[in-house]
């Protein structure tokens, strides 16, 4: 079962842009582009990703940006989360930020959705103690990446990442009309599913 003791992460003091920006792919992550495996920083303006909807698309925008620069303490909602092989589908152990959501398939999400596919926040799989995190020694920059709508994009760790429209995380109330962030109670379903899952082998 599930750890329900475990409190959500706290966010309040970190400034609002950097949490928004925390839904960006961490620097060194390979992504799936119409000439193989990339370097997310390695991308530019107009370069075609793979999508899991909609083929190829090309990247109408991007930034790298430093969420901490190694100085003093690393605030907890910016840290990075480990997550163990097989748990979201990924062949390897994976980096994520709390942020950045990521596409997973599951039963309890089509019971919920109609949809088998649904995207689940790193952070939540953290506040079920289902990843580990720790205090980074380097300092942590991201890629932020744009499309003309929300997409899905595969990484090389067989990660889905979900890559949003430019919006506001913490004041807008879902992700667009194609890609949907779980709620409080489907996550929990869906967690309980990959948990199982997971722990069965």
């Amino acid at each position: 079962m599930l750890d329900w003791t475990k409190s959500i992460r706290q966010t309040a003091q970190v400034k609002t842009e950097l949490v928004s920006e925390a839904t960006g792919i961490l620097v060194g992550t390979r992504v799936a582009t119409n000439v193989g495996w990339r370097d997310v920083e390695a991308l530019c303006l107009g370069d075609s990703v793979l999508t899991f909807d909609h083929g190829f698309r090309a990247i109408v925008g991007m930034r790298r940006v430093t969420l901490w620069d190694g100085n003093g303490e690393c605030p907890e909602a910016l840290r990075p989360l480990r997550i163990e092989t097989g748990f979201v589908e990924n062949t390897r152990p994976v980096s994520l930020l709390p942020m950045q959501g990521v596409m997973v398939e599951s039963e309890a999400a089509e019971d919920h959705r109609g949809d088998p596919f649904a995207v689940l926040m790193p952070s939540a799989i953290e506040s079920y103690g289902l990843a580990g995190t720790s205090a980074p020694v380097e300092p942590i920059q991201v890629i932020i990446l744009e499309f003309e709508d929300d997409e899905v994009i595969y990484g090389e760790s067989g990660v889905l990442y979900f890559v949003p429209r430019a919006f506001d995380l913490l004041t807008e109330e879902h992700v667009g009309p194609e890609y949907k962030v779980l709620d409080a109670k489907e996550t929990y379903d869906v967690l309980e599913e990959l948990y199982s899952k997971f722990y069965s082998f």
